[in-house]
């Protein structure tokens, strides 16, 4: 079995340190500093993290059908391959089963796999290890009928991956709030019995913003004249020189408020209360 590890979600200056279920394009450069990894999409690919897996997953967009899984482990090759031996299981009753003996080539280590509960789809692992005891295994898998188009290129998608000196990072000292939260709804779940309180602020791309708030919920410790829907600009501030990123509305109506903005364990939070994002077409 495969150790999986999560990686780190916030940005840095041009690079973009990879962030659960955002959705990355062919080009893009993610990063997961804590392990040293930076990764290039490919043409024709796109991907995303899933929150709490640690996986990294890239989809081919082009007729020929392919999924790549990125794991990260703290082993060796020869760790990584007694453990593609054993198998790896993806899922309850969905295991991944050496096909050939693993074969390793320029500290690539490779090997043809197959689904144990499912023979409608073929792939290859692959896996590299760096300099700083972190190693990335590549799994991809195709329906049958594609595989030959892939079968010779089975370290393909560890030629888009490189190795640096791991280092860590405090999310809330480098995330770029301006570029994650201009453009979004910004929005909460509150459940009172069988009843739904949500409170949603739009913050539009011309610097201009609509609340609707049913209850405290972001606007907590504020008077009630916040309640309903209300409009005015805004302003966002990166955090700096130990002060903390802010959310400043200034109302057309109403005194400006001001609301600390924090990130934890890759989940959003205003005024400490836990928001969710929703990109403005």
């Amino acid at each position: 079995m495969l150790v999986i590890l999560i990686m780190s979600s916030l940005f840095t200056h041009g690079q973009e340190i990879v962030q659960a279920y955002k959705v990355y394009k062919e080009g893009e450069i993610i990063l997961a500093p804590t392990y040293g990894l930076q990764l290039e999409v490919p043409q024709d690919w796109q991907g995303y993290l899933s929150r709490g897996s640690g996986i990294f997953t890239l989809s081919c967009d082009t007729t020929q059908e392919a999924t790549t899984l990125y794991f990260v482990s703290e082993n060796s090759l020869n760790h990584i391959q007694e453990s593609w031996k054993k198998g790896i299981e993806l899922a309850p009753e969905l295991d991944i089963t050496l096909s050939e003996e693993p074969s390793i080539h320029e500290g690539i280590m490779t090997a043809r796999v197959h689904l144990s509960s499912n023979q409608l789809y073929q792939g290859h692992l692959a896996a590299t290890c760096g300099d700083y005891g972190y190693c990335v295994t590549a799994l991809l898998y195709t329906p049958s009928p594609f595989y030959s188009y892939y079968q010779d290129q089975k370290g393909a998608m560890l030629s888009h991956l490189s190795f640096s000196k791991p280092r860590t990072i405090n999310p809330n000292e480098t995330l770029d709030w301006k570029k994650q939260l201009t453009g979004t709804m910004l929005f909460t779940y509150q459940r009172e019995n069988v009843s739904k309180k949500e409170n949603r602020i739009w913050l539009y791309y011309d610097g201009r913003f609509k609340s609707k708030v049913q209850r405290t919920g972001i606007f907590k410790g504020m008077a009630g004249k916040y309640h309903g829907t209300k409009k005015g600009t805004y302003r966002i501030n990166n955090a700096e020189k130990g002060q903390k990123a802010t959310l400043i509305l200034t109302f057309d109506k109403l005194p400006a408020l001001t609301l600390p903005l924090e990130i934890r364990n890759e989940q959003y939070y205003i005024n400490n209360q836990l928001i969710y994002l929703a990109k403005l077409e």
